[in-house]
This record gives structure tokens, C-alpha cells and sequence, in this order.
């Protein structure tokens, strides 16, 4: 028999708003086994549009729960909850109209002067579902499950998620085991590409694909240095594939997961948290971008009409339920000022730079010789308490608004504000125009490493950290004063650089991403500055000669052909070179090779090519191919010195190049005869050497002083 409202309203289960938080976190705290995590995975394949901590109500008290809704809206789809049945307890915010006020406290008003309002969430409170087992009346449509053979995908899948992927900005590319190894996919955020093997089923592909994306979606925007671990990150692509599969009706079983406390437990004791909140914030994540990606393909859980109206009328009534400390408004708050923004930084840099001299810092940077770099490059400490900072910027006048989306706070999970650097030596970021925007900063020493050892600020409206680049404020004039660029990876490097040019009256300058991956922007940024040369200062690793090759791409294809690249010792880096010998550091600088060629011997030396005509002939052909993007009057010399490395005569060489390549002969024949030797210094032989090669290094000189 069907129940009235009030009726159902009498049942004795009155859960309050402390006692629903209580259970909300004792079901996330029950979630410790891979099987466990798993459970929550199926239940949230039905329930994809709930949010976590509604998910974790529902499944703590109804775990059987299929379909859920209010009783109202039950009521609209002619379906009647049945008398005596107990109602789910989720959360419902509460809002309040309020004006909309800016920086200031003035009324914000539209263009027709009307004054604008908002809704804010203050609150939230406990309000009754119902799963459909609890009612009665006609039957909901049963999706239709397609039927797939055995490593069969479901039909339009794999150009759905390709279609996502492309809006992503990411190309979707397929390979063999011979470039991919035993991986069945992989994404390159740095290159902008997807690559999925071609010799697979297409089930195992599609399953492969749905991984990527959900990397794409959830850390290609990261920090570098704020990303989870690599455990948290395998974790949350495969269970966004999982629950993307599974809504697409394809078996799970062979999803196998680790074990929670592998992946949670070391990131909860670095952050000082109950392992309970990283399991919370990965399922929030992992819920998100499964939403999108369903969203956006289909789903054989939504088969009609009828049914998404249902979904969308319980998600009205009882969605929107982020916890306080994620969720403090509906819309977004109005536009924060700039110059408000770039004045908490600047204040905050005025607090880091008064502690430092008390601190650890400079005994740190005294060890690694750069402690004259304290006052002329502005390092700071940044205290060790967790409100520190936040409670001085309050004192000026600033509110917490500002302080965190200044980048300078961030919320703990009680929805206080801490500070987002303590206890870290901390190096100030400008932008472009010479604005304190952000910062990057070192843990100390003896950090117990579980930490990241470098922490950026995080995107905000003034701070980009894919267009950031220290050292690039005033980079023109410095550039007129007689120094050369020199790009490295961190702050702390070009500081090296810095310290050691001026040490040894030589005219360098560094420059570092601050561990992000060179960029476009990074590229523009520099040239605009019209350096003669721009020398590559990278560690001397395998990373460090790749993060070097993808530099010297962007920087060419940003205009800029004069590159060199500076070969550092194995193991080796700008800053540990200048604390165990500056002088070392800078003849390398100066000894630094024409890029392109030191790309050649890289490629040459990795292919492991002896006494192998044909495979010395296919290395050739490549790196032709390769210096085309190069200016005309270079690609030649450029071929020649691949061949005189491979061991093929030079009239050899240019034969292939006049059979194969006709093309690459044709561009250059001008450009050589007006910039280089004539065509014929290819048929006898002659080459330029090293030397001749090299752009003419920096003189010797007294460096004027340039404050960072």
C-alpha cells in the first residue's frame, strides 16, 4: 500500500546533520581492501550522478539501492513509496540570497543597473530518498545490454572517447609493441598525444583508450610537484575506465586493484591526514571525470527519456552535496582584482624574506655556494607553522578569499585556511611584466622525503606555471648588458648560473621552468626578448638530454635557430656544478655545441649502430628528415655531419640526398651558396668543423649588477 507523504515523514529513523557526517565517515573509513574499493565501484556504476558523499550514505545504508529519488519525484513518474519503508538520508545544501558585492563592498550591478544577487551555500541538511525497491507502480524501462563476443567493444565506443580525447587538444595515435613496449598506452601530455596499441582486441583497446582519457582529465593540469603519487594516479585512471566500462555494459572481472592502504596510506601520513580523506578525494576525482566521460559517450544505463528525467529530478532534489570544505558556493564568486591578488604575494614575499635570516636557509645555500644569492635573488623562508603566513596577510587587511586565491593558503579538510608553504626555502616568480605573481619552494633538508621536495604555487588568475619562467622579468635588458640566456630546469640552477658567471666575470643568465615541461609559451616568451643565442643548461641524465631535445624543438620552432646546448657530467646539474667547482661550470657553458649536432651525436650514440650499412643508411634518412624544420643554410651541414658520424662518405651522402631527398637539395641550394660553402664542398668532401659550427660565446666581462 502506498504511503502518504507524511506518513513516510513519521519513520522512526531521524538521522541529524552530525549524525550523518558520523556515518559518512565511518563508510569511507570501512573502505580498506582492493575488494572493498571495488564494492564502491559497482555501486557507483549505478549511481554515477550522486556525489561521493552521497554515494557513501546511500551504499552505508541501502547497498542494494538501484534507482533513488525523493518522494516527490517518485510521485511525478507515477510511482508511490510504499507505506512503512525507512528513508535513505543524504545531504541537500542550504542556500541564502545574497548580494553581489566587489572588492570594495559595492553592489555589483548588470548593464541594465540592475543589482545582482547569488545563491551561497551556508549549510547543508539531512533530506529522505527513496530506491525504487521502496515503491511501486509501472515498471522503469530495463536498459538494453548489448551483446559482445569475447574481446568485442561496445559499438561507437572507441570514436566516442577518440572524439573526446581530440576536444582535449590530444591526438589519438596507435602502435605496435616495438614503440610501446609491454605498455598498452600511454599519454604524452608534453607532446599533446594519445598512443593505444594497434595489435590488441578492440575491447582491450577501448579499455586502454578510457584509461588515457581519464589520465588526460585528471593529471595532464596538475602541478607537477602537487600530483599524487604513482600509485593514486594508476588508481584513479582504471577506476574511471572501470565504471566508464561498466555503464557501457562491458564485463569488469578482469580489473584487478591494489590494495587501498598501497596507494592512500603515504600520502595521508606526508599530508598529516586520516587515510580516510585521500580514499574521499580519490573517489571524488575518479566520480568526476567518470561523469564526464559517460556523459559524453552514452551509457546503457540511461536507455531512454523517461529514465533521464529521473536521474536529473533526483539529482536536483538531492545532488550538489560536496562537502563544505570543497563547496561554499553555487556560482562562482565575482572576478578578484588583480592588483589585490599580485599585493598578497608581494607582502607575502616582504614576510618570507624578514624570517630568513633565523632560519635554516641560509646555512643550506651557504653549503651549496649560493648564499650571495640570498639578497640579490630574494630567497625567503616560509615558516614552519600552518597558519603562519595566513594570520600576518590577515592582519594587513587581507581577506581569506584573497590570501587563497592568491595561491598563498589552501583549505584543510576542517574548511580552515593553512598556509600553502612551511617550512621551505621559497624563490619569488615573476611574470612578463615583472609582477610578483607565485613561488617556488624547497623543503628542507632533512624533509622526511615523503614531501615533495619542490612545491610550486598553484594556477590562479595571476599565476600560470606553464608560461612562468624564472629569471625572464627584465630578460632584454639583461640581454643588452652583454649576458647569454642559459635555460635549465629549476630556480635553483639558474641561480647556480648566476652565482658562477658572476664569480668568473662571464655573462650568463639563468632561466628555469621551475620542473615544468618547456612550452610553447615558455619559447615565445624568451625570443621575444631577441637573444643572440640561447644556450641549454639541462642535467646531464637521460631526462635531462630529453627535457634539452624537446627545449631545442620548442625554442626552433618559436623562430630562434641559434641554440646551444652545454653537455653536463652524469648525475650532474647547473647548481651541484657550481658547489663543487664554478669554474668547471661556466667552461662548459662556453664550450656549449652547436644544439642540433649535439641532437645528431644523441640520436646517433642511443642507436648503437656498428657495421650496419643498412641501418646506418635508415639513421641517416631520419635525421634528414628530422633537419628539415631547421633554416635551409644549416640542414646541409647538418647531413653531413650525421654522415661523417655514421661512417658514410661524403659522396655517398650526396647521392641519398640527391635521390631521396630532392627536395631538401632543391631548398637549400640558395641558402648555401649565399650563407654557406658551395654545393660542391658535398661532393668533395669538405665539412665544417666544430668550431666553425659554434655561435661566438660570451665575452669575458664585469657583470653589471641585476637585481632578480
Amino acid at each position: 500500500m502506498a504511503a502518504t507523504k507524511a506518513e513516510v515523514g513519521q519513520t522512526p529513523a531521524r538521522l541529524t546533520l552530525e549524525q550523518l557526517h558520523d556515518q559518512l565517515r565511518s563508510a569511507v573509513g570501512a573502505i580498506e581492501t582492493r575488494e572493498q574499493w571495488r564494492a564502491w565501484l559497482d555501486f557507483a556504476v549505478r549511481l554515477h550522478r550522486y556525489s561521493f558523499d552521497n554515494l557513501m550514505l546511500i551504499m552505508a545504508q541501502r547497498p542494494d539501492a538501484t534507482a533513488v529519488a525523493s518522494y516527490t519525484t517518485w510521485k511525478s513518474v507515477d510511482r508511490h513509496v510504499q507505506r512503512g519503508e525507512r528513508s535513505i538520508k543524504v545531504l541537500a545544501p542550504v542556500t541564502r540570497r545574497t548580494e553581489v558585492t566587489d572588492d570594495h563592498g559595492q553592489p555589483v550591478r548588470d548593464a541594465s543597473g540592475n543589482q545582482l544577487f547569488r545563491r551561497t551555500v551556508v549549510g547543508y541538511r539531512p533530506v529522505s530518498v527513496f530506491d525504487i525497491k521502496q515503491t511501486s507502480g509501472p515498471p522503469v524501462p530495463t536498459p538494453v545490454r548489448p551483446t559482445l563476443l569475447e574481446g568485442q567493444a561496445p559499438g561507437g565506443l572507441w570514436e566516442a572517447l577518440g572524439r573526446e580525447v581530440a576536444e582535449r587538444g590530444y591526438r589519438l595515435l596507435r602502435a605496435g609493441s616495438d614503440q610501446l613496449g609491454d605498455a598498452n598506452g600511454i599519454t604524452m601530455p608534453t607532446r599533446r598525444e594519445v598512443w593505444v596499441r594497434d595489435d590488441v582486441d578492440g575491447l582491450q583497446a577501448v579499455k586502454t583508450l578510457a584509461q588515457e582519457l581519464a589520465h588526460i582529465l585528471l593529471h595532464t593540469g596538475e602541478d607537477l610537484d602537487s600530483d599524487p603519487c604513482r600509485g593514486i594516479k594508476e588508481v584513479e585512471a582504471e577506476s574511471v575506465a572501470y565504471l566508464t566500462l561498466a555503464a557501457h555494459g562491458v564485463a569488469t572481472d578482469s580489473y584487478s586493484f591494489l590494495y587501498v592502504a598501497n596507494w592512500a596510506f603515504g600520502l595521508a601520513d606526508a599530508e598529516h591526514v586520516p587515510m580516510a580523506d585521500i580514499v574521499a578525494r580519490t573517489g571524488r576525482r575518479v566520480l568526476g571525470a567518470a561523469h564526464t566521460i559517460i556523459e559524453a559517450t552514452g551509457s546503457t544505463e540511461i536507455p531512454n527519456a523517461a529514465d533521464i528525467a529521473l536521474a536529473t529530478r533526483a539529482s536536483l532534489a538531492a545532488e550538489k552535496t560536496e562537502t563544505l570544505r570543497e563547496e561554499t558556493e553555487v556560482r562562482a564568486e565575482p572576478p578578484v582584482e588583480r592588483a589585490v591578488l599580485v599585493g598578497v604575494v608581494a607582502d607575502s614575499q616582504d614576510f618570507f624574506r624578514s624570517r630568513v635570516r633565523d632560519s635554516w636557509v641560509p646555512e643550506y645555500l651557504d653549503g651549496r655556494k649560493l648564499a650571495s644569492a640570498i639578497d640579490s635573488h630574494g630567497i625567503g623562508y616560509a615558516p614552519a607553522g600552518w597558519t603562519v603566513l595566513t594570520d600576518h596577510l590577515r592582519s594587513l587587511g587581507y581577506s581569506d578569499d584573497h590570501i587563497q586565491a592568491a595561491g598563498m593558503a589552501t583549505r584543510a579538510r576542517t574548511g580552515n585556511l593553512i598556509d600553502r608553504f612551511r617550512d621551505r626555502l621559497t624563490i619569488p616568480l615573476r611574470d612578463a611584466a615583472g609582477d610578483l605573481v607565485g613561488f617556488t619552494a624547497r623543503s628542507a633538508p632533512d624533509a622526511d622525503g615523503r614531501t615533495p621536495k619542490y612545491l610550486n604555487s598553484p594556477a590562479s588568475p595571476i599565476f600560470t606555471k606553464s608560461e612562468i619562467v624564472y629569471g625572464l622579468s627584465g630578460l632584454r635588458d639583461v640581454i643588452r648588458a652583454g649576458y647569454a640566456p642559459v635555460v635549465c630546469e629549476g630556480a635553483l640552477d639558474a641561480i647556480g648560473i648566476d652565482v658562477a658567471s658572476a664569480a668568473n666575470y662571464v655573462g650568463f643568465h639563468g632561466l628555469a621552468t621551475c620542473g615544468t615541461a618547456f612550452t610553447d609559451a615558455h619559447a615565445r616568451q624568451i625570443a621575444a626578448a631577441e637573444p643572440t643565442n640561447i644556450c641549454l643548461a639541462y642535467d646531464g641524465d637521460d631526462a635531462g638530454r630529453q627535457a634539452a631535445e624537446h627545449a631545442w624543438t620548442k625554442i626552433t620552432q618559436a623562430g630562434m635557430h641559434s641554440i646551444t646546448t652545454a653537455e653536463l657530467p652524469a648525475g650532474a646539474d647547473p647548481a651541484s656544478l657550481n658547489a663543487d667547482n664554478a669554474s668547471d661550470l661556466v667552461e662548459r657553458l662556453l664550450a656549449a655545441r652547436d644544439g642540433a649536432l649535439v641532437v645528431v651525436d644523441r640520436r646517433i650514440v642511443a642507436a648503437h649502430i656498428v657495421d650496419d650499412l643498412p641501418r646506418q643508411y635508415g639513421l641517416f634518412h631520419d635525421i634528414v628528415e628530422w633537419a628539415a624544420q631547421l633554416p635551409a643554410e644549416r640542414r646541409v651541414d647538418v647531413a653531413i655531419h650525421a654522415a661523417r658520424r655514421l661512417g658514410i662518405h661524403p659522396d655517398d651522402a650526396a647521392a641519398e640526398l640527391t635521390q631521396n631527398h630532392p627536395g631538401f637539395m632543391a631548398d637549400s641550394l640558395e641558402a648555401i651558396a649565399s650563407h654557406c660553402d658551395s654545393v660542391s664542398s658535398i661532393l668533395d668532401g669538405r665539412t665544417k668543423t666544430y668550431d666553425e659550427h659554434q655561435p661566438a660565446p660570451p665575452e669575458r666581462i664585469q657583470p653589471p649588477a641585476i637585481a632578480r
